[in-house]
């Protein structure tokens, strides 16, 4: 049997690198807001610093997962009640992450859909000047 004081706090720790990066994940999304490419791609690399992290501690985890919850040894009925909510805190706060995640790469989808046809509009009045240069000189 392993046991759970390590679990526990592992899962702790999950819990708070989590919301990290639930802060983080909202952060990202006002960025696309703004549309201030240089610094969403400085939060983005720190974004994957913590993602990192996070994945060390699944590493972590992944021996305690193994055992069922019915065979851990616990110090005490609140040792486990706590772990447990922290447990339920983490799976909630991953899927608000996901969903940040998602929001923000709709929003960044549709800012590029924006800036493509500004470019396709530049481009046309590009190819129309020299044509209406031509014509106008044409009729000197």
């Amino acid at each position: 049997m392993i046991s759970t004081k390590s679990f526990s706090e592992l899962i702790r720790n999950e819990e708070m690198l989590l919301q990290q990066l639930l802060l983080v994940s909202e952060r990202q999304i006002q960025l696309v807001e703004q549309g201030n490419a240089t610094i969403l791609l400085e939060h983005l690399g720190q974004r994957q610093k913590l993602w990192q992290e996070f994945e060390d501690l699944e590493r972590q985890l992944a021996p305690h997962r193994e055992t069922p919850p019915e065979s851990r040894i616990w110090r005490n009925p609140e040792e486990r009640q706590a772990t447990e909510l922290s447990f339920a805190r983490c799976k909630a706060l991953l899927e608000e992450i996901m969903a940040n995640d998602q929001k923000s790469m709709d929003q960044a989808a549709v800012l590029r859909d924006e800036i493509d046809e500004k470019i396709r509009r530049i481009q046309r009045t590009g190819h129309a000047a020299p044509a209406y240069m031509k014509q106008s000189q044409l009729q000197r």
